[in-house]
C-alpha cells in the first residue's frame, strides 16, 4: 500500500479518488505506518535487529529521494505527506532481512524517482512504486534474495533458506506467526491482519478488495488441486491483499471496481504460479491490475442519478 491519497473537498487537477471526511494525506499514512507496527515488532523477533535497521534504511532512503528528486524538478515540498515513508516501508517488507543496503537504496530510487516522480508525484503513478520498484529488483538483484532463517522456528520444521512456496512443506502455524523464511514483514500472517484490522477500524481501507483477492485464491487454487489454505498463507498473499491491493492511486475506486481488481489480481496469480514457471507472480499480477484500474473505473463508475446528456449544439 503505497502512496495513499485521501479525496479532497475541492476537485481539484488530482487523480481520483476524492474523500468526503477531508481527511489530510498525512494522517492515512499515519495510519498506515501505525499498522505496519506489528509486522516490524514481531519481524525484529523473528530476524532479529537485521529486519529493523533495514526497515529504517528504507524508509529513510525513499525520503531523501522524495525530497532530492522534488528540487530537482522544484516541485512543492511533498516529504511531509509521508506517502515517500509508506513507499520505502513496503518495499522493506518484501525484502529479505540480509539484503545489502547499497541495493536497497537502487530499490527506493526506483520506486520513488522512476515509477513516482517521472509519472508526476503523488496521485499520478500508474503503478504501485513499491511493487514495481521489487519486481524490478528481484530480476536485477535475484541473487541476494536469499532468505535468512529466523532466529525462532518451531522445533519440528527444518529449515533450509527456503519460503514457504518454494519447499510447500511449512505448517500452517508457522506461516501464521511468522517462522518461516521469506520477506522479513509478510511472513507473519497474525502481525499483518492486526494491521489490516487497524486500518479497517480507522475506515482507511475497505474489505472490498482484499476478500475478493484472497477469496479468489483460494477457490482457484482448490480447483487447481491445490491447498487453499496454504496459498493463502504462504508467499505474502495476505501482505499483497491488504498492502499493495489497497492503495488509493493505483487501485479502483468503486466497490464493485475493487472487487473486479482482487479477483482479477488473483486469478492471473494462480494461471502464473500453477500453470507457469514465470516467477514473482503476484507481483506481477497487482502490477497488470494497476494498468486495468482506469478501465475498470470506467466501467464501475456511479453515474449521478437524473443526470442527462447534454444537447449538441445545432
Amino acid at each position: 500500500m503505497t502512496d495513499f491519497r485521501p479525496e479532497i473537498a475541492e476537485f481539484k487537477e488530482f487523480s481520483a479518488p476524492y474523500v468526503r471526511d477531508g481527511q489530510k494525506t498525512s494522517k492515512i499514512m499515519t495510519h498506515v505506518l501505525i499498522a505496519s507496527l506489528p509486522s516490524l515488532l514481531l519481524s525484529g523477533i523473528i530476524f532479529g535487529g537485521d529486519a529493523l535497521m533495514l526497515f529504517g534504511f528504507c524508509v529513510l532512503s525513499a525520503m531523501f529521494w522524495e525530497w532530492l528528486s522534488g528540487l530537482i524538478l522544484r516541485r512543492p515540498k511533498s516529504t511531509d505527506d509521508l506517502s515517500a515513508a509508506i513507499t520505502g516501508m513496503v518495499f522493506a517488507f518484501m525484502l529479505p532481512a540480509s539484503f545489502p543496503y547499497w541495493k536497497a537504496i537502487i530499490g527506493t530510487f526506483i520506486a520513488i524517482v522512476v515509477f513516482k516522480q517521472l509519472f508526476g508525484g503523488i496521485g499520478k503513478n500508474i503503478f504501485n512504486p513499491a511493487a514495481a520498484s521489487m519486481l524490478v529488483c528481484r530480476f536485477i538483484f535475484s541473487s541476494s534474495f536469499v532468505y535468512p532463517e529466523p532466529v525462532i522456528n518451531s522445533a519440528d520444521v527444518a529449515v533450509t533458506g527456503e519460503t514457504s512456496l518454494q519447499s510447500m512443506k511449512d505448517a500452517y502455524a508457522d506461516m501464521f506467526l511468522g517462522r518461516v523464511c521469506g520477506g522479513f514483514g509478510e511472513v507473519s500472517v497474525i502481525a499483518i491482519l492486526t494491521g489490516a484490522f487497524y486500518l479497517l477500524a480507522m475506515r482507511v481501507i475497505s474489505l472490498h478488495e482484499p476478500v475478493a483477492f484472497l477469496g479468489t485464491l483460494f477457490v482457484f487454487s482448490y480447483i487447481a488441486g491445490q491447498d487453499g489454505v496454504y496459498q493463502i498463507l504462504a508467499g505474502g498473499a495476505v501482505f499483497t491483499a491488504f498492502f499493495l491491493g489497497c492503495d488509493y492511486v493505483t487501485t479502483p475506486t468503486t466497490g464493485l471496481g475493487k472487487v473486479i481488481f482482487g479477483v482479477l489480481a488473483a486469478a492471473i496469480t494462480c494461471v502464473l504460479r500453477f500453470f507457469t514457471p514465470v516467477p514473482h507472480d503476484m507481483l506481477i499480477a497487482i502490477l497488470a491490475c494497476n494498468l486495468l484500474t482506469p478501465v475498470i473505473d470506467r466501467f464501475t463508475e456511479k453515474k449521478p442519478m437524473g443526470a442527462v446528456p447534454t444537447a449538441k449544439a445545432e
